[in-house]
């Protein structure tokens, strides 16, 4: 018996420095992103120092500034500086963030923003040290991640939301503890864009997901209604009528979407902008269903989520962390034809570097752009057009090539 009992005992602290190691490990590998996050958050608006610590993000302090006012019973969206644009339902988020102090909510702010990346990139089978590096090469090398951090956005979180419910790939758990879909649902409640992966899972045969996305969604909705109803009404009857909130920034240069090419090229926000992003819409749902039944459900995916960034009227550049997981499927090995493969990667490059960034911006001054800087600011958006356009022309060559599997049928698309 006592033999029994020390293997035992052998076992158990085996078993316990064996666990110390994996976490040991593991925090190790989450230091080099965690601290380019902290370093890159500090000093992405107007050079700020390192030391001490004072990140001015300016998207989070308009999150804590609604919390506030909800937790005193204001108007959220009449206020001086930069304004409130989300729904109702998505201002209950905002309330723990006025419980902080603006230091202690953007320290937590980048290290939940960090942890996303990593689970995005984590998703795409990507783990280990090799997280680890990329995780800090996007935190410190890309424009969409540094904007985000800098200005406290919650781009990475809508991006995570969709990815770690959609996207195939390694969980954390088994099981589901709710059914696909409805992270999906509560994120496009939060702000519209994943919608469009929900359109396209349902023209792809998925239809119980987006199902369950479309009635989170309500759900999600009706939740503000009942908790905030003011707010929640002069929000949506605002945006039925085209005023987005932000009407009179669409022009800017950041804005990489459609809409925002229009209003530079015409001098005014019009029809046909609204027209032209109705038709990239489509156009993107269509290729990614395509993609869909052609057996690559990643590209699929990504494609819905590119072509939400151009349908969208504001799609600022911190908004493309899409390219992210979109790059790494274009880059590991696979059966895509090379010019596809090629082109994807120089349009995530030039995504993921922005050089519109580097030109002057606001006031109004995009509208004396000359040739050179309009092809600049504007070749994004275009060459994510020809991306759409070569994802269906990708697709339907494959189909031609060979039969696919159909719809539900397709290899990964199972929740795991």
């Amino acid at each position: 018996m006592g033999t029994l009992a020390a293997m035992d005992a052998a076992r158990s602290t085996s078993a316990r420095r064996a666990g110390l190691r994996v976490w040991t490990v593991r925090l190790v590998l989450a230091l080099p992103p965690l601290l380019a996050a902290f370093w890159v958050a500090g000093t992405q608006v107007h050079g700020g120092p390192v030391w001490p610590w004072s990140p001015a993000m300016a998207d989070l302090e308009v999150y804590r500034r609604t919390g506030e006012l909800l937790l005193a019973g204001g108007d959220i969206f009449h206020t001086d500086g930069l304004l409130w644009i989300y729904p109702g339902f998505a201002a209950l988020f905002t309330v723990p963030l006025a419980l902080l102090t603006a230091a202690q909510a953007a320290a937590l702010w980048t290290v939940l923003c960090t942890a996303a990346l990593a689970a995005v990139i984590a998703r795409m089978g990507v783990s280990g040290w090799r997280l680890s590096a990329l995780t800090t090469g996007c935190v410190l090398f890309t424009s969409p991640v540094r904007e985000t951090l800098g200005q406290g956005q919650l781009g990475l979180f809508i991006v995570a939301a969709v990815v770690l419910y959609v996207m195939p790939g390694p969980r954390v758990f088994r099981r589901r503890i709710l059914p696909e879909g409805w992270l999906v649902g509560v994120a496009t409640a939060v702000k519209l864009t994943p919608a469009v992966v929900a359109a396209y899972q349902f023209f792809a045969g998925r239809r119980k997901d987006a199902l369950v996305a479309f009635f989170s969604f309500l759900a999600a909705t009706a939740l503000g209604f009942v908790l905030l109803p003011g707010a929640s009404a002069y929000y949506w009857t605002k945006l039925a009528l085209g005023d987005t909130g932000m009407n009179s920034t669409l022009i800017y240069a950041a804005n990489q979407s459609i809409v925002g090419m229009w209003s530079r090229l015409t001098g005014a926000t019009s029809a046909g902008g609204l027209v032209l992003s109705a038709a990239a819409l489509v156009l993107g749902v269509w290729a990614a269903v395509l993609v869909h039944r052609s057996g690559r459900v990643e590209l699929a995916i990504c494609t819905a989520g590119v072509a939400s960034l151009l349908a969208s009227p504001i799609s600022w550049g911190r908004h493309y962390v899409w390219l992210i997981p979109l790059g790494i499927v274009l880059w590991r090995p696979s059966d895509l034809p090379g010019w596809f493969r090629w082109y994807g990667k120089v349009w995530v490059a030039w995504g993921l570097v922005a050089p519109y960034m580097w030109l002057a911006r606001g006031g109004n001054v995009e509208l004396t752009y000359n040739a050179w800087q309009e092809v600049i600011v504007n070749a994004g958006v275009v060459g994510g057009v020809v991306f759409l356009v070569g994802a269906a022309a990708m697709a339907l060559g494959s189909r031609e090539d060979g039969p696919s599997d159909g719809d539900d049928g397709v290899p990964g698309t199972e929740a795991a």
